[in-house]
């Protein structure tokens, strides 16, 4: 079974199969929609492990791609290309490695360079898309 992950406006968010959850994963999964949908996410920045709830993101899109911007608290960004192919995202500016690791309630963990970023993706199983 393949995985395929799509960022919706840098936000949005449903697990496309779920099952039952505990009052306090539903809690959890709708303050983590809330949050994106106010444009906060969470981010471990500069090779931190803590998370905090204090990046901000949008998306921008242009002729040919959308990109998502992360804003990071003390002025500094990254641009990720949303991609449609089943991956998630791509650094936009093409310089650090980056990472897409699937978390649970639909969300993902993106890692570029020292930076790190959980953002809410819709999560489809069998879709074709790569894994």
């Amino acid at each position: 079974m393949t995985i395929r992950i799509a960022i919706l406006g840098g936000a949005a968010l449903a697990l496309a199969a779920c099952g039952s959850k505990s009052s306090l994963e539903q809690a959890e999964s709708e303050a983590a929609e809330d949050a994106a949908l106010g444009g906060k996410i969470e981010c471990a920045l500069a090779g931190s492990t803590t998370f905090e709830r204090n990046c901000t993101t949008e998306t921008v899109s242009g002729d040919e791609a959308r990109i998502l911007v992360v804003r990071h608290p003390d002025g500094g960004f990254r641009r990720f290309n949303i991609l449609t192919d089943g991956r998630g995202l791509a650094p936009a500016d093409g310089f650090d490695e980056t990472k897409v690791k699937l978390l649970s309630d639909g969300m993902i963990e993106v890692t570029s360079g020292d930076d790190s970023y959980r953002l809410p993706a819709a999560i489809k199983a069998g879709s074709g898309g790569k894994s």
